[in-house]
């Protein structure tokens, strides 16, 4: 099964499943936090391998997917891209507490278009501040984007200025459409969708950790589940050396 055939994004799908479509007891549909998207895509290629779990991911902001697990989508696993969606997952009586974990640490990135030439490298552009539009996830919904939000802030950086202005997306995947686009000067964004596409590392800066709280990602099952056994199954699996490696080789970190 193909990338685009498993990965299904937005409202067609929860329509789908809401319309009395019963999932076999072998199937597990899983929530992903955007900016793991990819990543998952290569821990559930490599988990089917040995498995015959079939394994469908939806993708959105934290936010979105949370909102979506609380009015009743039919999420075997929700992967969030922070932990305060699965503390509210669990305040919500929603989630069986002993399987939440952390899965990893996003980091994040400044990124430059990569369809214009640039006099200065984004860790100069970076440490000059000198970019017009930018570009991050709404801070609200995702958690790259209060990160994003964070490091401003703690450069004092007032981005309500109106020679800087600020484009709001949905989700931290958006965020890097949008600067990979050119309808931003630069962009806040993950480093697994930057190693993923191979931008040149003259297009983007890792930021420094000392500027935003840590991006800790948890995961957990959710209560409503019918496959508590075969998600239990795949979250050991992101644990093992061989699911860690690949997360480490998208950009993220463990503590």
């Amino acid at each position: 099964m193909n990338r685009f055939n498993r990965v299904i994004v937005g409202c067609c799908f929860i329509l789908y499943l809401w319309n009395g479509v019963n999932l076999v007891a072998e199937e597990l549909t899983i929530a992903v936090a955007t900016n793991f998207l990819t990543t998952a895509e290569e821990l559930i290629n490599k988990f089917e391998e040995e498995s015959d779990l079939e394994i469908t991911v939806v993708a959105g902001s934290s936010g979105q997917l949370f909102a979506q697990a609380k009015n009743g989508a039919p999420y075997d696993v929700f992967f969030s891209a922070d932990q305060e969606k699965i503390e509210a997952i669990i305040e919500e009586n929603l989630g069986i507490d002993d399987s939440r974990m952390t899965y990893a640490l996003g980091r994040l990135c400044f990124m430059l278009n990569p369809k214009r030439n640039y006099e200065q490298t984004a860790r100069e552009l970076f440490e000059n501040l000198e970019f017009n539009r930018i570009v991050f996830a709404n801070p609200k919904l995702a958690p790259y984007g209060a990160a994003a939000e964070e490091v401003f802030d703690a450069l004092e950086v007032a981005l309500s200025n109106e020679n800087k202005k600020v484009i709001s997306a949905d989700n931290v995947g958006k965020a890097y459409a949008i600067a990979h686009s050119g309808n931003a000067d630069v962009g806040m964004v993950a480093l697994s969708s930057v190693l993923d596409d191979e931008l040149s590392d003259e297009y983007y800066y890792i930021i420094p950790e000392k500027y935003y709280s840590p991006l800790r990602q948890d995961a957990i099952i959710l209560s409503s589940t019918k496959n508590e056994a075969n998600a239990r199954e795949f979250l050991d699996f992101v644990q093992s050396d061989d699911a860690k490696a690949i997360i480490r080789s998208n950009g993220y970190v463990f503590d």
